[in-house]
């Protein structure tokens, strides 16, 4: 099998390398770029799953990307034959990143669907941001545990009962909300903005409706942009999990050299959605790009730029200060 590892190995490795520094440097920019975000514009309940999902990604590529790097370079070498990344730290540092990413999109999925298709009962829920962080919260530490279970456990109904709730159902979950809000924003209409009634007087329930029809607009990008992260996502981890639930059923597949050449490259391949979601960001959403341009396209000193502010509380033009990291 030498000259089998070396063809998967080796542009394996690249790719990981590629694809981990990718994301860390991107994901890196996008979290700067909020923490930075002189306007404020970018801090809604909203963007906390983008930032979280940020964070998560630059972690992603750190941590779970130098394992698998260290991993295929040690195969290239002739040092390991097995399919799976050899080091408990190195397979824990995958599984749970593989499975918070994969409840992270459900929750995100929900969230999206229930600003479009529920936009009323979206506005006047209370206290969305920590209920929000306590769900990535418990998140986190659900895969977490069940990454150290899995690896000292080692039990074969573990591995089953994993690819089954942490990867399969969760993935079919997402994958048809994403499509329910998809099409949910295809037969979306904005609500009427007119201020003025029949008798020329404006109207309470307008007003509700001016302020339905702003809050649409702004969830609108953010629900396109999740869309295309969530259709990445899936493309780049479904050979992984058909691979991996194709060897809970097959208890010696993972001796053969189709699966070492199956499972080495979608591992690889997993990581190409970190480090394309921060593009996707970038050209959906405009205040995303907007600040973009005042931090980084600016002018130098102490100038400052007159735009128009994006954000839905301030309706008059305003001052930023340019900001250069």
């Amino acid at each position: 099998m030498g000259s089998l590892q070396s063809r998967v190995c080796i542009p394996g490795a690249a790719l990981v390398v590629l694809f981990s520094v990718t994301a860390v440097l991107l994901n890196g920019l996008l979290l700067i770029l909020r923490w930075k975000d002189p306007t404020k514009s970018l801090r809604s309940t909203a963007m906390l799953y983008f930032v979280f999902l940020s964070a998560f990604h630059v972690l992603y590529g750190a941590c779970a990307g130098t394992a698998a790097a260290e991993s295929y370079i040690t195969c290239a070498l002739g040092g390991s034959d097995s399919p799976h990344l050899e080091r408990n730290f190195s397979r824990i540092c995958l599984t749970f990143f593989i499975r918070a990413e994969n409840f992270l999109i459900l929750a995100f999925a929900v969230e999206r669907l229930g600003s479009i298709a529920f936009p009323v009962l979206n506005r006047q829920e209370s206290d969305k941001t920590k209920n929000a962080s306590f769900c990535l919260v418990c998140i986190s530490l659900f895969s977490l545990s069940f990454s150290v279970f899995d690896i000292f456990e080692g039990k074969f109904w573990v591995r089953r009962l994993d690819v089954h709730l942490n990867s399969i159902i969760p993935l079919i979950v997402s994958v048809v909300l994403t499509l329910i809000l998809w099409r949910s924003l295809r037969k979306l209409r904005l609500p009427s903005t007119d201020l003025e009634d029949n008798n020329g007087i404006s109207s309470e329930r307008t007003e509700e409706n001016v302020a339905l029809a702003r809050s649409l607009k702004e969830q609108m990008p953010l629900a396109r942009a999740f869309i295309f992260i969530a259709s990445l996502y899936s493309i780049s981890v479904i050979t992984y999990f058909v691979i991996s639930l194709i060897e809970v059923y097959c208890s010696e597949c993972w001796r053969r050299e189709w699966f070492f050449a199956a499972l080495r490259f979608s591992i690889a391949m997993h990581f190409m959605h970190l480090s394309v979601s921060p593009l996707v960001c970038f050209v959906f959403l405009p205040n995303l790009r907007a600040r973009f341009r005042i931090m980084f396209c600016g002018k130098r000193g102490e100038e400052k730029i007159e735009m128009e502010n994006l954000h839905h509380n301030n309706k008059k033009l305003g001052t930023v200060p340019v900001i250069y990291l």
